[in-house]
């Protein structure tokens, strides 16, 4: 039986907000090694979908969008727990909780000799901006082992749980504009002046959100500023 060609959405373009336009899409090293490997996963187990998977993307100094990996969602990860052999399934056990990490940092650390692994899961005030720092934690956590056991963290499979950080090196440091999380109405009635309405769709995927009652304050300014210009 042939094996299944899998393309996760891959486009020749991709829209960018700072631009305010399409622009050339460069498939980075990283990002071919970490398809190759989760199609291999794709064809060898029937638990995981396609679904599971979409791209990480960062636009470049070269003014292309760079395919720089691929992200599982945490549903994946917990598909590949349940369908690992049972020496190699997360252990809850292994686990141990320090609410006093630096910087002030959550952290649930997880070894175990017999498997090898050595792995954390952290969260604080910088990296995790929903209101439930434990289930972030430990949803890190968990995510990261089995992304380590299941050999897909060495092909750069990123998890879901680490969102937060991917736009955190994307989104303004300025401390007042992140104290404003939720996208304002004005924003958005600002947004809708702005774009043409086919753009709107594209700067939906670009953000992976539904609708623009889902972007953040920074995301939604990012634009309005760009397109204001």
């Amino acid at each position: 039986m042939s094996e299944k060609q899998y393309s996760f959405g891959e486009k020749k373009q991709e829209y960018s907000v700072k631009q305010g336009t399409n622009i050339d899409v460069w498939l980075s090293p990283k990002y071919l090694s970490s398809k190759k490997k989760v199609i291999e996963m794709l064809n060898k187990y029937d638990f995981l979908e396609e679904s599971d998977f979409w791209i990480l993307m960062n636009e470049t100094k070269s003014n292309k969008m760079a395919y720089s990996g691929l992200i599982i969602s945490h549903n994946g990860c917990l598909k590949i727990n349940d369908n690992l052999e049972q020496k190699d399934k997360f252990k809850a056990e292994s686990v141990k909780e320090d609410k006093e990490g630096f910087g002030n940092s959550l952290t649930f650390t997880y070894i175990n000799k017999e498997q090898g692994i050595y792995e954390i899961g952290e969260v604080s005030a910088k990296n995790c901006k929903n209101e439930y720092p434990y289930a972030m934690a430990f949803k890190r956590l968990f995510d990261r082992v089995v992304l380590k056991v299941s050999k897909l963290a060495f092909y750069g499979v990123y998890s879901d749980s680490e969102a937060d950080e991917f736009k955190e090196k994307n989104e303004d440091s300025d401390p007042k504009i992140n104290e404003n999380k939720g996208v304002t109405p004005t924003q958005i009635e600002k947004l809708c002046k702005l774009l043409k309405e086919d753009e709107i769709p594209m700067m939906l995927n670009y953000y992976r959100v539904g609708s623009l009652e889902d972007l953040t304050y920074i995301q939604a300014q990012q634009t309005i500023d760009k397109r204001s210009k």
